[in-house]
């Protein structure tokens, strides 16, 4: 038994009422405090598995995963919350961005920087008539949110001349990697109201989503980007408000009517154990006890790829993965040879020798390419979980076509700062799996590809779909198998990219052209 399991001892007796003196319960992780209120707390167990040294919290009808080996310690208070410094109703942010930045710090990729003028901090890529390409971010401090319900942002700001290529974004995350360009962000922009003079200011009201509270390194960003033509951008006035009191608890909490109102199909974080559901290269998960999503990734590069098993066919639904800067091409070459995903329960598992004797190869989902930037990470792209059976002619031929198409523009940071890519063949219909074999596979009768892409705040979408047989198809086109999100929504019953704000993902699923994705 470690040290977790003896101090999970202790927090049982404080959770079943030995010790009434506590009132809330602290997972501390480097300077990330978890804090879960004792009435709340419904079971906090281990992972049972053998393989995997976890703890789980079940909190208020949320469940949270810890590694053991990340817990720097558990405990019943904070001396800085207990001394009365907690978060209640309290102003975190208060910039008026009248002649500098204030806690703000500027972060330029590219071209030109914020600035303060005209009393506010101003965001523009056009000067004395000329635009120049440009990237760049106000970054906040990193807010600590552990003690609040709900937190609100607010600022004042005028937007004018928004044209084509020009974005301007509210972002927010609890991973901020030092390097905007390659932090995972959330969007919360919603709509900002483009004005027509230079005096009226609209105001700027967000709920802070509900994935974020409890969190305590909470960083949030003002971005303006330009290409061919620019927009200005001047912003004043920015508050965060938190109010530990809102609704009798901490930590917790729903999202707010305006956050359903403008995502109303995206996963549920708080009903999944897998906490990484909101990123946007996921599809809506089934959410079952017959569904497990996994993900898998390395200390360097962090998330790898990510899939959906099915435990009752052991077969994947899908598999999502990334391309941007953080993860380079280093081309390690193929590390690895097949093996047992360990993450999934031996009993629903498939193996290697289950393809031996039949007529289908191991058909990489998130391909071995695709995966080049360390060893570790290219040999997680040969787990079997990430495989489905394919006819070598299909494996080899159009489906390596399109996945050669897709690593093309995922490693061409000219053409995505990022890339969101889903691909699998077709399972949850009978009419849609072409057989099984003697060994226990399940064989697709389709396969597709979803593919989002970001650049400079700007959004596009392009689906892909193949019939599977054994045709040798050399020389495909693969302007031939696009197809819009939408339609590979209705081919598959799949929501794809649910995460996006709705207003972004119905007009990116809806249609697609060939010039935008060099056809």
């Amino acid at each position: 038994m470690n040290k977790y399991k003896f101090l999970l001892a202790g927090l049982l007796m404080l959770v079943s009422g030995v010790s009434l003196r506590a009132q809330t319960i602290y997972i501390c992780k480097g300077q990330t405090f978890h804090a879960y209120p004792v009435g709340a707390i419904e079971s906090i167990t281990f992972d049972e598995d053998g393989r995997t040294d976890s703890m789980v919290v079940a909190s208020s009808g949320d469940v949270h995963s810890f590694a053991c080996s990340s817990i720097d310690s558990i405990t019943p208070n904070r001396p800085e919350i207990e001394a009365g410094k907690a978060a209640v109703n309290k102003l975190y942010a208060n910039e008026s961005f009248s002649d500098n930045f204030g806690e703000f710090t500027c972060e330029t990729v590219k071209g030109l920087p914020w600035i303060t003028d005209f009393n506010t901090a101003k965001g523009t890529g056009y000067v004395d008539g000329n635009v120049t390409t440009s990237e760049s971010y106000l970054i906040s401090p990193a807010y600590d949110l552990s003690t609040a319900a709900k937190a609100t942002l607010t600022f004042k700001y005028i937007l004018r001349y928004v044209r084509a290529g020009a974005s301007n974004r509210v972002l927010i995350t609890c991973d901020y990697t030092g390097d905007p360009s390659t932090t995972q962000w959330t969007d919360i922009t919603g709509t900002l109201t483009e004005g027509s003079s230079w005096y009226t200011f609209y105001d700027y009201s967000r709920q802070i989503p509900s994935r974020f509270i409890g969190e305590s390194h909470v960083v949030i960003a003002l971005c303006f980007a330009c290409q061919g033509n620019s927009a200005t951008w001047e912003v004043k006035n920015l508050q965060l408000t938190l109010d530990a009191s809102a609704d009798g608890q901490q930590g917790g909490g729903g999202g707010s009517d305006e956050e359903d109102k403008e995502n109303l199909n995206r996963n549920n974080v708080s009903s999944s154990v897998n906490k990484e559901v909101w990123r946007l290269e996921f599809p809506h998960i089934k959410g079952d006890d017959d569904n497990l999503v996994i993900t898998h990734s390395t200390a360097t590069y962090g998330i790898t790829y990510s899939l959906e098993w099915d435990c009752t066919k052991k077969s994947q639904r899908w598999t999502c993965y990334e391309f941007h800067d953080g993860l380079p091409n280093n081309k390690v070459g193929r590390c690895g040879s097949w093996d047992d995903d360990p993450n999934i329960p031996s009993s629903y598992r498939t193996h290697s020798e289950q393809w031996s004797g039949t007529a289908f190869s191991r058909g990489h989902m998130c391909m071995s390419n695709d995966r080049q930037s360390s060893v570790e990470q290219n040999k997680q792209t040969f787990y079997i979980s990430n495989a489905h059976p394919q006819y070598q002619n299909h494996n080899g031929g159009l489906w390596q076509t399109l996945e050669n198409k897709v690593n093309s523009w995922g490693n061409d940071a000219s053409f995505r700062d990022t890339l969101y890519v889903v691909k699998a063949g077709t399972i949850d219909n009978e009419d849609q799996i072409l057989q099984y074999t003697s060994t226990g596979l399940l064989v697709p009768k389709y396969f597709y590809m979803a593919v989002l892409c970001v650049k400079n705040g700007q959004y596009k979408a392009v689906g892909f779909w193949t019939e599977h047989t054994n045709a040798s198809i050399t020389k495909a086109n693969p302007r031939d198998y696009a197809v819009s999100i939408k339609q590979l929504e209705e081919l598959t019953g799949i929501d794809f990219f649910c995460n996006l704000p709705d207003e972004i993902e119905q007009t990116v699923e809806a249609s697609y052209t060939n010039k935008d994705w060099g056809f």
